[in-house]
């Protein structure tokens, strides 16, 4: 007999962050996408939240004001309506239709104190973010250059008295990404690691040993794409003497959206004979985060509305695009053929001519002429 649990779906925010808030369960899958051994984890909940200020709106509605005057200014009079109807969907706040307030997104941050492959202790920042759908890509934006200036306290021994000092570091940051969506379909791969290699531009040589200033940018990025979960699926048995994809492929099936339960998107259903002990704290967090949050169910259905109204206005602003561009586009051809009446009449330039000039048929010209 199987041996189900149904739990809240964690490719939810509320519940994702429930999730994250307990450390070992955060460890613990920190741990396995980052593939380095974290021996102690602090958050950084500060940053979870992206609220602007109300100074941080007025400026932002200022330039996207001063940007439209100045669209204006080199659009005819009949393109106007498409700039300030872009510009009122720019403004529209998206809020939660349960309690009025603005619904807001953020990322989950932590300070991981990590062993590298050296056996030593470092410290590194891991920036981890989960996207629902596509349309909610945008907070990747702005984000990750902000996190190259941050600095953390730490001890250290100088090299010259050999006595430990405090002094300001900056962290390297690991981004990761858990998208429930894919964004390439060549290889096909439920996790892509993009790492950065230092070369020497002259000598072709790879820089092997730690170095503090490289170290201290970026150790690359880590993204999950658990659309292609079903790609690996099928391949487990071809993984199955290498622990650490198998555990990592584990880890993401909590997260695989074809275990939704009865049709209802807010539950998973997970047959807990196929997780792993290092991972039934997970589902036991999970499952404790409908128990611990009465208003849950109301969130979610929340974060569906927030994502339609993203996408309702992400169709409009592309739809009013398209229509400048066919607009442009009009009023380009009619400047052109407008130009080219001259040529020929004016300036008495050839069929011939004229279509060397601009690169244009004399088919094309001939019934721009009414020629034929």
């Amino acid at each position: 007999m199987k041996n189900y649990e149904i739990v809240p779906n964690p490719i939810y925010d509320n519940v994702f962050k429930y999730l994250l808030e307990d450390n070992e369960s955060a460890r613990i899958i920190l741990s396995v996408l980052s593939g380095r051994d974290i021996i102690k984890l602090e958050s950084d909940t500060g940053s979870y939240t992206e609220k602007m200020t109300e100074l941080d709106k007025k400026i932002k509605i200022e330039k996207l004001e001063r940007k439209a005057v100045l669209k204006k200014q080199k659009l005819k009079k009949s393109e106007w309506e498409l700039i300030n109807t872009e510009l009122k969907l720019q403004k529209i706040k998206l809020e939660n239709p349960y309690t009025g307030t603005d619904i807001v997104r953020g990322h989950l941050d932590f300070i991981a104190t990590v062993k590298n492959n050296l056996g030593v202790e470092e410290l590194i920042m891991i920036e981890l973010q989960k996207e629902k759908k596509p349309e909610d890509i945008f907070r990747f934006k702005r984000y990750i250059a902000g996190k190259f200036t941050r600095q953390v306290e730490r001890t250290v021994i100088n090299n010259r008295t050999k006595v430990p000092e405090t002094k300001l570091v900056s962290l390297p940051i690991l981004p990761i990404f858990i998208l429930n969506f894919k964004i390439e379909d060549d290889i096909k791969d439920l996790v892509l690691h993009t790492n950065n290699i230092t070369t020497g531009l002259y000598t072709n040589k790879i820089l092997e040993k730690p170095n503090d200033f490289i170290d201290n940018l970026t150790y690359g990025i880590i993204i999950v794409q658990l659309a292609h979960i079903n790609q690996i699926k099928g391949k487990l048995d071809i993984f199955k003497s290498d622990s650490k994809l198998i555990n990592t492929y584990r880890l993401l099936s909590l997260f695989d959206q074809g275990l939704v339960y009865n049709n209802n998107p807010h539950r998973l259903r997970y047959d807990l004979d196929e997780v792993p002990k290092k991972f039934k704290r997970i589902v036991r967090r999970l499952k404790s985060a409908a128990l611990e949050n009465p208003d849950l169910e109301e969130q979610m259905y929340a974060e569906d509305e927030y994502l339609e109204a993203l996408k309702y206005k992400s169709r409009l602003i592309n739809n009013l695009k398209k229509e400048l561009d066919k607009e442009k586009s009009i009023r380009l051809k009619a400047e052109a053929e407008k130009q080219i009446l001259k040529l020929f009449y004016i300036k008495r330039m050839s069929v011939e001519e004229v279509s060397k000039k601009y690169n244009i048929s004399i088919e094309e010209i001939e019934k721009i002429l009414g020629m034929n």
